[in-house]
């Protein structure tokens, strides 16, 4: 039943049904959806975020830039946890594996946005609502330079989401 509502999810605005009669989607057994290589599977999420729309292409991409962000945290975070300050190795390790494993998460969240849309818009949404209280705590303790870009992508990424949503036609 999930393949017979996909396909109707594949025009998002105005524009995009002139994109989705261009590009054929087989549903969830597709190339996209099923890569043989990775490769294969980059190039699929390129050309499922090139006929995109726009708002949801923008969500897209502020959600995978958030999980690349939390990579490199990750990655950060475990190197440093082999360095000769640390008080607890095992905490911050264990810190660091937990920041890679979300923001590959989270990569994976932006990806299926783009491909999938449906399937992913509630996680999305969820993540950037948790965001809100930690940027705006991040504001309260002086921390300017890391709680005014969370708030900032947070709000962003919910009006881009909103916009996306409001520009679906009613399913039938």
């Amino acid at each position: 039943m999930g393949s017979a509502e996909t396909p109707g999810a594949g025009g998002r605005d105005a524009g995009s049904s002139e994109r989705a009669e261009a590009s054929t989607d087989d549903g969830p057994g597709s190339a996209a959806a099923t890569p043989s290589d990775p490769l294969s599977a980059v190039r699929a999420t390129f050309a499922a975020f090139a006929g995109a729309p726009r708002a949801l292409a923008g969500a897209a991409f502020l959600v995978a830039v958030q999980g690349l962000l939390l990579v490199g945290l990750g990655v950060w975070q475990v190197v440093r946890g082999f360095g000769h300050h640390i008080d607890n190795l095992g905490r911050a390790e264990f810190g660091g594996v937990l920041c890679l494993v979300c923001g590959v998460v989270v990569v994976g969240l932006a990806r299926a946005q783009v491909v999938r849309r449906a399937t992913s818009k509630t996680p999305i949404v969820v993540i950037e609502l948790l965001c809100l209280p930690v940027g705006w705590a991040m504001l309260q303790n002086g921390l300017l330079g890391y709680g005014l870009p969370l708030l900032v992508v947070a709000v962003a990424t919910l009006a881009l989401l909103a916009l996306a949503a409001s520009r679906t036609p009613p399913v039938e």
